[in-house]
């Protein structure tokens, strides 16, 4: 059957209508009109797959990726970039109005990616064996299915190099796929990089790494670091075991962010996109008023947004649960002289209610993960002092939802969305709310 495709969704899909009930098809473009098959349908929505398009964008390109119909990761890939940006203010837009009604003059223009491809610095990717070789891939989607990945053009170009160079070593020791049988074998391949230099993370079962092994991987062009860590949990969504061991080379993996040195363990946090991390940093501290007594961070991570705020405050105070990450922060901190800036290791809603008690707090920032800040955190802020408040946002549903209750006693000023992943759907934001 046929249908319009009126309006962009939260994934990137095309949505139309079909007797009022909306109806989601993936790689439809708004405007074009496509003969669709119904996969799925109930009372509240239905979801087509397109048989041909009858009517085409004029935004429409040949996605350079002959996996992105595949792989789903790049679900805005067959679409020009300037409509890109367009579609992804329209999507935070859609969600922010139909959670917490915030007027849409308050959300500016989406600030575009310099890089468009190969500006991806991390991969973490299940590895399986796909035509009798051991490879770094991908599970296709709701399935068992391997599908070996012989290139990523998102990837950072020197990753894809280690990455290749990786699994040929990898394959030249024999190493096997991980079995939850033997509990032995590659399970996945983690490595990050910048300015040519690599950290990765090999994810097995209970296999010993020899030394002739980890000899060969060291060897490799720009490997920085090298860790182990060991995972034979069955249905989990954590990509690494408990513990990360280094193998070989250096702990931390250095990161020049204008004038802040970093220092990044295997599982800590950063931005994938590293010039446009800068740009999230800058936009952050714009929205700062002149400089403050008291800022707090939650959800602060190995501290990159408090280092680039150091100027901003006379104190700054980063909360973060995990230890690892709090351990990681205090040492960026102190590497950059920055002795009035610290990091707790302590539930972020607990911590606050502490702090806001104690203390006058001029400025919270909060980064949270996309599930958005919980009922404890929310709750918190609501009966604080606390002046204004930054939120960065990697969903906007979580966002509006949050919004909303956060509106009873805090004024949306504005929201700038900035494009962390061209490309994918995902949309990151930074919103100033000024207490009322």
């Amino acid at each position: 059957m046929k249908v319009e495709i009126k309006k962009v969704g939260i994934n990137g899909e095309g949505i139309g209508y079909i007797d009022h009930l909306p109806v989601f098809v993936p790689k439809a473009m708004i405007g074009e009109i496509v003969d669709i098959k119904i996969t799925e349908k109930n009372k509240r929505y239905a979801r087509g797959e397109v048989l041909k398009i009858v009517s085409k964008n004029k935004d429409r390109m040949q996605p350079k990726c002959h996996l992105q119909h595949v792989c789903g990761g790049c679900s805005l890939m067959h679409v020009r970039y300037p409509k890109q940006l367009e579609y992804k203010r329209e999507i935070l837009k859609q969600s922010l109005i139909k959670y917490a009604q915030v007027d849409p003059r308050r959300i500016s223009n989406v600030l575009p990616s310099e890089d468009i491809f190969a500006y991806r610095n991390q991969f973490k990717m299940p590895c399986g064996i796909d035509e009798g070789y051991l490879e770094s891939g991908m599970f296709l989607p709701n399935s068992n299915y391997f599908l070996g990945i012989k290139k990523c053009i998102i990837h950072d170009k020197g990753l894809e190099e280690i990455r290749r160079e990786i699994m040929k070593v990898l394959n030249n020791a024999h190493m096997e796929a991980y079995s939850h049988k033997t509990k032995k074998g590659l399970r996945n391949l983690i490595v990050r990089g910048f300015d040519g230099k690599y950290q990765c993370t090999l994810v097995t079962g209970e296999n010993e790494i020899g030394a002739s092994l980890i000899q060969k991987l060291m060897q490799i062009k720009g490997m920085y670091s090298l860790w182990q860590s060991v995972h034979t949990t069955k249905k989990t969504t954590e990509v690494f075991g408990k513990k990360v061991v280094l193998l070989a080379g250096e702990k931390y993996l250095p990161l020049q962010l204008e004038d802040i040195q970093l220092q990044i363990s295997p599982r800590s946090f950063f931005q994938l996109n590293t010039k446009q991390a800068i740009q999230l940093y800058r936009n952050i501290a714009a929205m700062i008023p002149a400089k403050c007594n008291l800022l707090v961070e939650a959800y602060s991570g190995i501290g990159g947004i408090s280092m680039y705020l150091k100027d901003k405050a006379k104190e700054i105070i980063g909360i973060e649960s995990i230890k690892d990450a709090v351990v990681n922060a205090n040492q960026n901190a102190k590497k950059n002289g920055c002795e009035h800036v610290s990091f707790l290791c302590a539930d972020a809603a607990d911590k606050l209610i502490y702090l806001s008690k104690k203390r006058n707090i001029d400025v919270l920032v909060v980064d949270p993960p996309r599930s958005g800040l919980d009922d404890a955190m929310l709750d918190c802020i609501l009966r604080s002092k606390i002046k204004n408040i930054v939120y960065v946002s990697c969903n906007p549903a979580t966002l509006g939802k949050n919004l909303a209750v956060l509106q009873n006693r805090y004024r949306v000023e504005r929201i700038q969305p900035i494009d962390m992943f061209p490309n994918t759907s995902h949309i990151e934001s930074i919103c100033l709310l000024v207490r009322k």
